[in-house]
């Protein structure tokens, strides 16, 4: 490769790595102070056993450490085999052949049969899919809650699980609630008048934007719901005598209320902002996403109940996570000065080699849903780095020893990487193979390290035997004294 060839593909690399590490570990505030610029690292899910600090409030000992709480979403009609138990253990003798008929039970769920058609031992397609658009909407719902670790997965095959690691469980109850946005208007919820839509033929949509959430300078927070024009007047006509007799407006999601507003005047604005006094942040947050969703979301049918709901410390400690960031920072420096003393310059080629790996797991770690960052990932992590850095160095050796024989650098390297190769090959194949096959046969934790394990395991082996002989080709290709670049050594001094 030429000198030219050689100067544009290492500034083009250099360029692709700078702008790889940038997005997956560099954060920062904005100029506006009061948003973040978060690095794909700092996004990525984490186990909350590593007990990470949680929250942004001001004074360090109110932030939440690790640990968090979860809770189980369960459809209308579907109960846990606990709760089935429970009750067919506490009814009469005579009551429970009749209970016993009344449910069918689906994996270690129980349905109702009077509520959901179950056949074959499984439910109907009308529920499949209506169950499918609950979980994108109850995913879309913590998402938009920008919290730092939540997790929503498909539990027992149907029903719904939350994670959050804060002690915050505000949001628990009122994201679960489904049906279509209303607003109601009078003294009270059973009498009050539905004005929003007022007609069949119309939607929410046509009435109101969506809603957001906002925290006022004195610390307060507020739920913003925006009209349109037909919006703003059906509200302004509601509540034009509510200077004589004050009446509420209900914000109702199905058949729950998400807000209560007391009007005593008559509202006539694009914006409404409602605050309570037993708003926090997250409650704030979680009615407006509730309100926001419920107009322009995903729509389901179905009814939940919360159940199950329990609190996990951490189990690591509250300094796992900093611990583990600090250890890979002293074996990435010991190993990044072992290859620089032993092979000068050509440490550079293992460095860049090893960035691009390093990226590559972030982004993965990141991207794939039912991984996190944890002590199985990071230890699955960890080997496969001691496994590409050990290809690397037989990869040296081997081309250095074919330079001490005579041969010429160009040569050395070619036939260097020839004998090792196919061992090489074979080695990360079978190690990625164990890594996967103990994926699909292990319990969870052990799964995520067989996962990662096999996923970076092919990473080394592209790593050594693809990318980093490219990156000696166009960085040896820069200099003209190659065996000094290389630190190899041998009887004849000449150099080439």
């Amino acid at each position: 490769m030429s000198k030219v060839k050689s100067a544009i593909c290492l500034t083009l690399m250099t360029l692709l790595i700078a702008g790889l590490c940038f997005i997956c570990f560099v954060s920062f505030g904005l100029p506006n102070g009061t948003d973040t610029y978060n690095s794909i690292l700092r996004m990525t899910e984490k186990d909350a056993d590593l007990g990470m600090r949680y929250g942004a409030a001001d004074d360090e000992s109110e932030r939440y450490l690790g640990g968090g709480y979860s809770a189980v979403y369960y459809p209308e009609g579907v109960i846990s085999a606990e709760e089935y138990d429970y009750t067919l253990a506490g009814k009469a003798d005579a009551d429970k052949s009749e209970y016993e008929q009344k449910y069918t039970k689906v994996g270690s769920l129980y349905f109702d049969n009077e509520k959901i058609t179950v056949a074959n031992g499984e439910p109907d397609d009308t529920f499949k899919e209506q169950f499918q658009s609950a979980v994108e909407l109850f995913t879309a719902r913590y998402e938009a809650l920008h919290l730092e670790d939540v997790r929503v997965s498909v539990f027992d095959g149907y029903a719904v699980r939350v994670f959050v690691a804060r002690s915050e469980t505000a949001a628990f109850t009122p994201l679960s609630y489904t049906g279509e946005f209303t607003v109601k208007y009078g003294s009270d919820a059973s009498s009050a008048a539905t004005i929003m839509p007022a007609r069949a033929t119309e939607t929410i949509g046509d009435y109101v934007k969506g809603a957001y959430a906002r925290t006022g300078a004195d610390g307060s927070h507020y739920v913003v719901i925006d009209f349109t024009q037909k919006g703003r007047e059906a509200l302004a006509k509601a509540s034009e005598g509510a200077a004589d007799s004050s009446s509420t407006a209900f914000f109702r999601v199905g058949d729950n209320d998400a807000l209560q507003l007391t009007v005593s005047e008559k509202i006539d604005q694009d914006s409404l902002y409602i605050s309570n006094s037993s708003f926090t942040e997250i409650s704030a947050k979680s009615s407006a996403v509730l309100i926001d969703t419920a107009v322009n979301g995903t729509q389901t049918e179905l009814s939940f109940n919360v159940k199950d709901t329990n609190g996990y410390h951490a189990l690591g400690g509250e300094n796992a996570l900093l611990w583990l960031y600090i250890a890979f920072g002293v074996c990435a420096l010991g190993m990044m000065i072992f290859f620089f003393v032993r092979y000068h310059l050509l440490g550079f080629v293992h460095l860049y080699t090893y960035l691009l790996f390093l990226c590559g797991t972030v982004l993965c770690v990141w991207a794939i849903p039912f991984l996190t960052l944890s002590v199985e990932t990071f230890v699955a992590f960890m080997l496969t780095s001691v496994l590409l850095s050990i290809s690397d160095i037989v990869t040296f050796e081997k081309a250095g020893a074919e330079y001490a024989t005579g041969k010429t650098m160009t040569s050395s390297v070619k036939t260097g990487y020839s004998k090792c190769f196919w061992n090489l090959f074979d080695l990360h194949i079978v190690l990625a193979l164990a890594g996967f096959f103990m994926y699909f046969v292990a319990l969870p934790p052990l799964s995520s390290f067989g996962f990662v394990f096999g996923l970076t395991a092919v990473f080394s082996g592209l790593g050594t035997l693809l990318i980093n002989r490219f990156n000696w080709a166009i960085m040896m290709g820069n200099t003209s004294k190659k065996s000094a670049f290389c630190n190899f050594k041998r009887e004849e001094t000449e150099d080439e």
